[in-house]
């Protein structure tokens, strides 16, 4: 067992998981918590008015079954805002006015570039058809693919895989057993209830932001909603 201590004012009922042996805890009213680890094993700590922190246990820490750290408090900063070229209003004097860099390519930069398969554009039916002057043109293909509820089947799709995918992250990430103990959601109803999340608020947009705080804050509100829905 090895004992944690908060040291910031504030650090009651902060969240403390033990990702590689999925436990969890929180803090008392001093900021001390004790939960199992060992070498090697990552803590998350996170709560609403401090930003995520994520401690790897080392050997020091693991032989003295003590360690304390402080958290970083959540502040909502502006990003830092550039002035750039002055305009003048006149479009022809402003063009020659800026200057331009040599274009590169995402490669250059080390960024990865998508060369798969790309998915099938969904083309909606006010698009199947294209005028040239006096004629115009019927995309017979895409106009069929509306009618016969092809795109709207495909959408759906997409739609659910994305969902179940962002799904399986965020469980992953918290674990079954932090859920289901802190919001008191039996095991079976968890997938439900991470399904209602994404479908009722911007969960997975906080989550690729790595926004945990926000996070939290969203499943202890839709939690009550949860359980009015499905009562």
């Amino acid at each position: 067992m090895i004992k944690g201590v908060i040291e910031n004012d504030s650090s009651e009922g902060i969240h403390i998981i033990n990702k590689t042996a999925n436990l969890f805890t929180i803090t008392n009213k001093e900021g001390v918590f004790f939960i199992e680890g060992t070498i090697g094993d990552v803590f998350v700590i996170s709560s609403v008015q401090y930003d995520l922190k994520v401690i790897v246990v080392n050997k020091n820490m693991y032989d003295n079954k003590e360690f304390s750290f402080t958290l970083k408090e959540n502040l909502n900063e502006l990003d830092e805002v550039i002035v750039g070229v002055q305009l003048s209003g006149n479009l022809n004097t402003d063009i020659k006015d800026i200057k331009t860099e040599e274009l590169f390519s995402p490669e250059d930069v080390g960024i990865p570039v998508y060369d798969g398969i790309q998915m099938e554009e969904i083309i909606p039916m006010h698009k199947t058809i294209m005028f040239y002057g006096i004629g115009f043109r019927l995309d017979i293909e895409a106009t069929y693919k509306n009618l016969s509820g092809y795109y709207k089947t495909l959408k759906t799709t997409r739609k659910l895989d994305k969902e179940n995918n962002s799904l399986e992250v965020i469980q992953d990430f918290y674990g079954e057993q932090f859920l289901s103990s802190v919001y008191k959601l039996p095991k079976e109803k968890i997938y439900d209830f991470l399904l209602f999340c994404i479908q009722t608020s911007a969960i997975q947009y906080e989550f690729s932001k790595e926004n945990h705080n926000v996070v939290l804050r969203i499943f202890s509100d839709k939690r009550k909603e949860f359980v009015v829905n499905k009562q």
